[in-house]
């Protein structure tokens, strides 16, 4: 049962590693057929939420808050990947996988298709599961998980938080929109400063705010071995280095779900489990 199975590697991921950035895992329940794990109440829910949400339940996230953010999670991910031993691949990054505290710190959560890669494994072969919008498009063409599926991920996380716009939305001045797209048509005319939120009014540094979106975009290239280890990716977010000696290739898109071959087992998978978020999706087959 999937829903079992995520269960338990949500515990195991989770049971030995302690970071600022990520959940801390309190305990865990199990009821008959419901499955619980307990973490410490988030005040500010999730970025998904406070910051991309209905405008009813936004909040205002000023630039610091933004920077804090971004590199708290880049943090993040560079210990799961690069210091804790045996290495962990999340596996789904996306804005409702961030939980934000009182003082808006965040965390990282929802460890249920993570993997770890062991020894020097560099990558693993596994059906595909995710969230559109936020899945490398080599993982999702051919279920070939690295790090970089993760740091792909992040780069589009990243767009998210500076322009306030969801990876995949729909509005009167841009219709239905991919971020990603947008991004990299602004980078190509020179204008990435268009994208980043309105609602900062001007009250942020532009060279840093740019910066940041370009690194989203080194981030979500298509080509994966071109993308920085989230280790490098956080050292151009603090200007350690420079992020214009790096040149910056064509993004990678999976934006259509019928890209996405689905079939029957994963429609019964999905529906079995109340553990399983509704948002992923999974396959064994994509692709034409």
């Amino acid at each position: 049962m999937r829903g079992e199975r995520e269960f338990m590697a949500e515990i195991a991921a989770l049971s030995d590693i302690k970071h600022e950035n990520l959940v801390t895992l309190r305990g865990c329940c199990v009821e008959g057929a419901d499955r619980y794990l307990v973490y410490d109440y988030m005040e500010n829910n999730s970025l998904a939420h406070s910051l991309l949400g209905a405008e009813q339940n936004r909040l205002r996230f000023n630039w610091e808050t933004r920077r804090n953010i971004s590199l708290g999670v880049a943090r993040a991910l560079a210990y799961l990947h690069e210091e804790v031993e045996p290495h962990i691949v999340h596996r789904d990054i996306k804005a409702s996988n961030i939980l934000l505290d009182k003082n808006f710190i965040p965390k990282v959560s929802d460890f249920g298709l993570s993997k770890i890669f062991r020894d020097n494994m560099s990558h693993v072969s596994t059906r595909v599961a995710g969230t559109l919008g936020y899945l490398a498009p080599e993982y999702a063409i051919s279920g070939h998980l690295t790090r970089k599926s993760d740091v792909y991920g992040f780069g589009v996380l990243l767009l998210e938080i500076v322009s306030g716009r969801a990876v995949m939305d729909f509005d009167l001045e841009y219709r239905e929109h991919y971020l990603v797209q947008k991004a990299w048509d602004a980078y190509n005319t020179n204008d990435l400063v268009k994208l980043v939120d309105s609602t900062l009014d001007k009250n942020f540094p532009e060279e840093e705010a740019v910066r940041f979106l370009t690194i989203g975009l080194l981030c979500v290239q298509e080509t994966a071995k071109l993308r920085p280890r989230m280790s490098l990716a956080f050292k151009m977010l603090t200007n350690e280095t420079n992020v214009k000696d790096f040149q910056i290739s064509q993004p990678g898109l999976v934006s259509d779900f019928m890209n996405i071959r689905t079939g029957q087992k994963k429609m019964s998978e999905g529906s079995s489990s109340s553990y399983a978020p509704s948002t992923m999706w999974s396959t064994a087959n994509l692709g034409r």
